[in-house]
């Protein structure tokens, strides 16, 4: 049997494959610094061009609601009052002209639920030309009516769906009338014409 003694002071050691080793690794990381360096540049560069796109529009918009201002001062000075009221009707006609019944009436029955019918229904408009409806249905019980409020919020013509009244009809003689519980709502409204044109 043969063995093997190492009498060197200094043990053996394989300097090659130790530099190859930590000279890959080394490598590897300036590289992984260098490409997390240019991200990180074009990162900085990209939202350095959102905030100057971001500024520029709000530079736009506050003259945007400067010019906005001056036309209002201008409309309400006397001798333009009855331009601007002449405008504002007609914006306004244009507007109702513009609201479909008949559209109204299939997206109301796409959500409608079964055994709640509507008995009245009376659109508005608000100072931002945007149309709200006042509702008033009639069901046999009041899950029918929360329902409709749910089917509301799910769909993308309804809004801001609230119950604001609940009515139960009572005979003479002090029993429940036939015909059920009538509940009244207001919730939002937008046309299918006003959603295509968003898009």
């Amino acid at each position: 049997m043969r063995i093997v003694i190492n009498l060197a002071s200094r043990p053996y050691e394989d300097a090659g494959l130790f530099y190859r080793r930590w000279g890959t690794a080394l490598l590897l990381s300036l590289l992984l610094t260098l490409a997390l360096i240019v991200l990180s540049v074009r990162h900085y560069k990209n939202s350095q061009e959102e905030w100057t796109s971001a500024r520029s529009a709000e530079a736009r918009l506050a003259e945007l609601r400067k010019e906005e201002a001056q036309a209002q001062q201008i409309l309400a000075e006397p001798q333009n009052r009855g331009t601007r009221d002449q405008s504002q009707f007609l914006n306004e006609a244009i507007q109702r002209k513009s609201f479909s019944w008949t559209r109204l009436m299939e997206d109301l029955e796409k959500i409608m639920p079964p055994g709640v019918r509507v008995t009245s229904i009376a659109p508005m408009m608000d100072q931002h030309n945007r149309f709200h409806l006042k509702l008033q249905v009639e069901g046999e019980s009041r899950d029918g009516a929360v329902q409709l409020l749910r089917n509301m919020e799910k769909s993308p013509h309804f809004s801001a769906a609230k119950l604001t009244g609940e009515a139960h009809p009572q005979s003479n003689d002090g029993r429940a009338a036939q015909g059920g519980i009538k509940f009244d709502l207001i919730t939002s409204y937008v046309p299918a014409e006003s959603l295509e044109g968003g898009t």
